[in-house]
């Protein structure tokens, strides 16, 4: 298996199925955030520890802004209430990507 091929298989494994740009800009619209696809950066994201270290596949992130203010969910001054806890929890656990050209777009 490629490294793409065992991430989606590693991530269904956890309950998390791949999904549709129009599903995740759903979701983060419900939570008052947009994607930024302006910031999309294609490499190849790698483990650095725990059980799947060193294991790598190739991956597109992308920008994540608040809805209202146009600010980037990272900034500073960006607001920091329950919403921003689940884009985060999401963020984390990787329950929220697509496959794109051969690369998984996440948040």
């Amino acid at each position: 298996m490629n490294g793409l091929t065992t991430e989606i298989a590693s991530r269904v494994a956890n309950g998390h199925h791949p999904s549709t740009i129009d599903r995740i800009q759903q979701e983060l619209k419900t939570l008052g955030y947009r994607l930024d696809r302006a910031m999309d950066c294609k490499g190849v994201a790698r483990y650095q520890s725990g059980p799947r270290a060193g294991t790598a596949y190739p991956a597109i992130t992308t920008g994540v802004c608040e809805i209202d203010s146009g600010k980037s969910f990272a900034h500073f001054t960006a607001r920091r209430d329950g919403n921003f806890e689940t884009l985060q929890k999401m963020r984390y656990e990787g329950s929220l990507y697509a496959v794109v050209r051969g690369h998984i777009l996440e948040i």
